[in-house]
């Protein structure tokens, strides 16, 4: 991956989680969604302190998002589903070997 597609990534998926948290904070109870804020605020570290592959990253989010409004019941927007559509989209952005080598990611939840 050279430095400007992985720059790219990096950049795509710091805005899709941005976008999604100044959402969520919008919502008139935001207080619901605080677990799903410090996710994402997690993600945003570790993306910019380049502490995990931005795809790998966005897959750790989607899947504890997703598990969180299961738990929750929480319900998105429109321009939320859209956003999190986005985010598991970049998560399989790597074709082939890329792929496959995602799938061996074992520690899926954060070291909070």
């Amino acid at each position: 991956m050279t430095n400007t597609k992985s720059d790219h990534a990096k950049n795509q998926v710091l805005d899709l989680f941005t976008r999604l948290q100044l959402s969520l904070q919008q919502h008139a109870t935001p207080e619901r969604y605080q677990y799903v804020l410090n996710i994402l605020e997690t993600g945003i570290s570790k993306v910019k302190h380049n502490q995990q592959m931005p795809e790998r990253q966005a897959r750790v989010v989607y899947d504890q998002i997703a598990s969180q409004v299961f738990v929750d019941k929480l319900h998105f927007t429109t321009d939320e589903n859209k956003v999190l559509t986005a985010i598991n989209e970049v998560t399989h952005s790597q074709k082939g070997w890329g792929e496959f080598s995602m799938l061996g990611t074992t520690n899926t939840w954060s070291s909070q």
